[in-house]
């Protein structure tokens, strides 16, 4: 019989919030397809947040079980001791699945934590009391200081508490390793694993498609100050001087606010916005399209990035997290956050100079690196070195 690992998920998709760590759920489909899976995911709506009863919402898929729990909640209006009384709600409830848990699967070899706070706590209560140790993987990108709310802004119950669940981990793994590099760092880590995100290539692939009229260029995300559509739109503005057969496409849930940015420079004709989109539609998007572009001024490893590389689609890209660990000279342009005259000059040599750019070539080699079953054989041979670990806790981090 197969050994049962369970996943204990900070940020995980549900009813509120359908794509809120959809990126880990697609690590727990492709880890499942060689061994169960169970995820546990504790909703975080809020001390402001009504819930009238506790619940949780089972999904098998496969030997993928997810169980999403939400607790009851009544605010009383007092901010702090909400805040208080939510959080005792929140670990009652988590405490409550475990028991669950383990009443039906019995204790399991060791857990894995997907983003520290606040799941970690589960595990280091796991460990002290079970001696359960565990593996800790982070997907956060506010490990770098253009993060607004970044970790060094936080609270020092949040940063210390982060710190603790670094500290105990039996192995901790990263999506990038340039932020891998800071965590090791910042948490005096001896080691800190790069496996990154994954693409579903059946759904990203190189279609084969010609050179489009006009040349089109593509954004998907999800419109955040973070994503600066406002810079890549400034960059569009100098564009339109210089080329004329170009179109770029927006998808996501653009606000107005950009759409009349768009209109204030003159690019009512050339750009478009599509909302937002399910995930094949950014599939068929990414096949109509010519080259990628994002321009954040944060990041870990992004998802779009690897899936337009997947599509064949030369990237435009900022440096910002572990993006120059996919993109470079063969399958598209760097430039550095927040530079849209650079920008502006890589769009148009991509225009000028297309043919530099082997897109099935860029298509294969992405798909080998990112694809479902090399990534989920990394988590493997992760949980193979976790197989005899056992762990003494440590009261606090040093």
């Amino acid at each position: 019989m197969m050994q049962r690992v369970l996943w204990l998920a900070s940020w995980y998709p549900n009813k509120y919030e359908p794509v809120n760590g959809d990126f880990i759920q697609r690590h727990a489909i492709a880890v499942a397809a060689h061994l169960p899976v169970d995820v546990v995911h504790v909703l975080q709506l809020g001390a402001n947040t009504f819930i009238a009863k506790d619940n949780c919402v089972i999904n098998k898929k496969g030997m993928l079980t997810e169980y999403i729990y939400e607790f009851a909640f009544t605010p009383r209006g007092i901010s702090v001791v909400d805040k208080i009384r939510y959080q005792l709600a929140y670990k009652k409830c988590y405490r409550k699945a475990w028991q669950q848990y383990k009443q039906q699967f019995g204790k399991p070899a060791f857990v894995h934590v997907h983003v520290p706070m606040k799941a970690g706590f589960m595990a280091l209560e796991l460990l002290k009391k079970e001696n359960i140790p565990y593996v800790v993987s982070e997907q956060a990108s506010h490990y770098e200081m253009a993060a607004p709310d970044n970790f060094f802004t936080r609270s020092y119950f949040y940063r210390s508490n982060t710190k603790r669940v670094f500290a105990n981990a039996a192995l901790v793994t990263n999506v990038s390793a340039t932020i891998g590099k800071k965590l090791a760092s910042l948490f005096n880590l001896k080691e800190v694993i790069t496996i990154h995100n994954l693409v579903d290539t059946a759904v990203f692939n190189y279609s084969g498609e010609d050179l489009h009229t006009p040349f089109r260029f593509l954004h998907v995300s999800s419109m955040s100050s973070q994503k600066n559509v406002t810079g890549i739109l400034d960059a569009l503005a100098l564009l339109k001087r210089t080329a004329a057969d170009w179109e770029c496409v927006f998808c996501g849930p653009a606000g107005t606010d950009l759409i009349d940015n768009a209109a204030a420079k003159g690019l009512q004709d050339k750009v478009h916005f599509t909302g937002e989109i399910t995930y094949t539609q950014v599939a068929e998007q990414m096949k109509q399209s010519d080259a990628f572009i994002l321009f954040s001024d944060h990041e870990n490893f992004p998802c779009v990035v690897v899936e337009a590389l997947c599509c064949g689609l030369p990237v435009i890209s900022s440096t910002a997290g572990g993006v120059a660990e996919a993109v470079h000279n063969k399958n598209g342009y760097l430039v550095a956050a927040g530079d849209s005259e650079d920008l502006y000059k890589k769009l148009l040599h991509i225009i000028d100079h297309y043919e530099v750019f082997n897109r099935a070539l860029i298509a294969n080699e992405a798909a080998a690196l990112y694809n479902c079953d090399q990534i989920a054989n990394e988590f493997l041979l992760v949980y193979q070195r976790l197989q005899p670990a056992k762990k003494v806790f440590e009261e606090s981090a040093s």
